[in-house]
Formats: structure tokens, C-alpha cells, sequence
């Protein structure tokens, strides 16, 4: 089992299969993007990296609006909750989140502050009024459905929530690595390695025909894509994840939301696309040399930043609820973009 980050109804299958290893050396952390200008035989160049970081960091910059309508009734109904849930333990053992593994519900010692984080970032709370989105055909080829903003929406406003229908909690393992694993695998582990359990648990919203096994969350089956195709990272610990089967609730729409350009990261060196791409954001590429992987991916991120509108970020300083928010005006009709990059 491995933590899967986030993407969306894009090709899934082929988006975990090719991304994850080609922004191994591209995450867009600070670090990472900093490491990468060290390896200058492969191309990469330090104007484009810089330009890439500067363009995530504006683009994160975007703060929710917290004394907008929604941003604000939506905090007001989470600390409600919060102190509901901190007061009262009987209903907060209720409401917390189960995983279909029993073990799994018990092998676990946490406080009340961290089960109450639990309950709140697997909820979906009653919001009627955050109704500023609907799902339609995405203007993207092959990326299934895509969300579409109902009015204008400014810059910092709340749209949606993404929901965490199950949260995945990467937790230190019980057995301290005592599992067998495979000969070859035997140089990736260390005495001073840390070992974690990847637990799934369901949000008690969710009904028990809608929570899958740990095998198809992980994994898939042959006609659904992993539950991790559909997760957002929260912090080292958590990650929440959206359920393609509920789509009936505006409120909870963030995990349909697309990359504008998530094609771009599917091309191969030196492809056309991403060449003209390339050419378009004004990256420093000769005339005489080709496009390797890292100005693929150079491309596709900085494509992906220039076309989206959203980011999914924590709406409140605990981190006990994320929502996608405008990063700039968005029009009535529009589709809504992030970058998975």
C-alpha cells in the first residue's frame, strides 16, 4: 500500500502510473525544486526551475476570504461541530470514522483533540447554502465529468469542499517491520527506517454498500479507479479522499475538479505538445535541442498553473476541513481547474 496524492477523474490509471515517477525529481515542494537545478546534465535549467517555483508560490499565495459569506458560515458550522464533538465523547466515538479492517479500530491509541480532527476532516457538514457549482462533460478530452462554477465567484472565495468520505492515515506500524518482504527490495530498508500501516477509515456519512475494500482502494478493480486516485494530502499524517458515487451534493464537489493540463504530463521527450507548450511560456529551450523529461514536466506544471483558477487548500488553522478556493475571478459557466502538479 502506498500514499497516493493528489489527482482527480483525469485518466487515473495512467495518471498513477506515469506521474508519481517523473515528478519524483519535479515535486513542487521548495526543496525538491531547488535539488533539481543541481542536476544539470539532464537539462534541467536553473531559469525554468525558478520560474516554475515562483509561479507555485504565487499561486499559493491566494488566502480564503474568511469574512466572505461562505468562507465564514462554513467556519462557524465546523467550530460549532468541533465543540460539540470535544464536549461530548459519547457522540464523538459515533461519529468517528471506521475502517472495514476491526483491527484496525483498535490498534490505535490517540487523544480526543485527534479524534475529533478525524471526525471533522471525514464529515460532510451541512452547508445548503454553498450551491455555486454543478458537475458536466469537462471541455478536456477524456477527462470524464469536470466541475463548472453556477455564478461569478471572486478571487479567495470558497466554490466547494473537498470531502474526506475516507481518510487515509498513515500511522507507525505495530509490527515495527517485522513483515516479510522481497530480497530485492532488501536495500530500500534501513534499521532506522520508520515503518507505517496505511489505515483507511470511512466517514460515518458514508453507507456500508459505498466503503470498499482495502484492496480497491488501493488498487482499483476493473471498473473503478483506486479511492486514491480521488486524494488530497492534509499533512504528514492525513490524507482525505472523495467518493466518485456521491456526486449529489454541491457543497462536496472538489475531488471532481480537473488539471487543465494533466494531458501535457502524459506526453512522452520531445513531444510536440509540450514543446509548443514550452514555446508558449517562454522557457529557455534552444532551437537546436530537444525537449527532455524535465522540461516536459517544467511545461506541463507551469502550463497547469497558467490555466487553473482553484487550489484546495485547509480552511481553518487546525486543518479540520479543506475546501477549493477561486484563485482568481471565476465566471458564471467556467470550468474550475487546479494543478495536480
Amino acid at each position: 500500500k502506498s500514499k497516493m496524492m493528489l489527482t482527480s477523474s483525469f485518466p487515473t490509471a495512467l495518471m498513477l502510473l506515469i506521474i508519481p515517477a517523473k515528478l519524483a525529481a519535479f515535486s513542487c515542494s521548495t526543496n525538491a525544486v531547488r535539488l533539481c537545478t543541481t542536476n544539470r546534465h539532464h537539462g534541467v535549467r536553473k531559469h525554468t526551475i525558478f520560474t516554475v517555483q515562483a509561479s507555485r508560490d504565487q499561486h499559493e499565495a491566494v488566502a480564503v476570504h474568511e469574512e466572505s459569506k461562505p468562507g465564514s458560515y462554513i467556519i462557524k458550522v465546523l467550530m460549532d461541530r468541533f465543540e460539540e464533538l470535544r464536549s461530548d465523547t459519547s457522540n464523538l466515538h459515533e461519529q468517528h470514522p471506521q475502517s472495514t479492517v476491526a483491527a484496525d479500530n483498535v490498534m490505535r491509541e490517540i487523544s480526543t483533540e485527534q479524534m475529533v480532527k478525524e471526525a471533522l476532516l471525514s464529515t460532510r457538514l451541512p452547508l445548503p447554502f454553498l450551491n455555486r457549482s454543478k458537475l458536466g462533460p469537462s471541455k478536456i478530452d477524456g477527462a470524464g465529468r469536470g466541475l463548472f462554477a453556477t455564478e461569478k465567484i471572486l478571487e479567495g472565495e470558497v466554490i466547494t469542499c473537498y470531502p474526506g468520505d475516507a481518510l487515509l492515515c498513515e500511522w507507525p506500524s505495530s509490527n515495527n517491520g517485522n513483515d516479510e518482504f522481497d530480497e530485492n527490495e532488501e536495500d530500500e530498508y534501513d534499521e532506522e527506517d520508520e515503518y507505517t500501516d496505511d489505515i483507511v477509515l470511512w466517514g460515518d456519512h458514508v453507507s456500508q454498500e459505498n466503503r470498499w475494500e482495502d484492496d480497491v482502494v488501493f488498487d482499483g478493480s476493473e471498473s473503478t479507479p483506486s479511492l486514491t486516485a480521488y486524494a488530497v494530502s492534509i499533512d504528514d499524517t492525513y490524507s482525505i479522499m472523495g467518493h466518485p458515487a456521491l456526486d449529489d451534493n454541491p457543497a462536496y464537489f472538489g475531488h471532481f475538479v480537473n488539471d487543465g493540463a494533466g494531458h501535457l504530463a502524459l506526453e512522452k521527450p520531445n513531444s510536440q505538445r509540450n514543446i509548443q507548450a514550452a514555446l508558449e511560456l517562454g522557457l529557455d529551450i534552444p532551437d537546436d535541442e530537444e525537449i527532455g523529461v524535465e522540461e516536459n514536466i517544467a511545461a506541463y506544471v507551469l502550463k497547469s498553473l497558467e490555466v487553473s483558477n482553484a487550489i484546495h487548500k485547509a480552511l481553518d488553522e487546525k486543518e479540520l476541513h479543506m475546501v477549493t478556493v477561486a484563485t482568481r475571478d471565476i465566471e458564471a459557466n467556467e470550468e474550475i481547474y487546479v494543478t495536480y502538479g
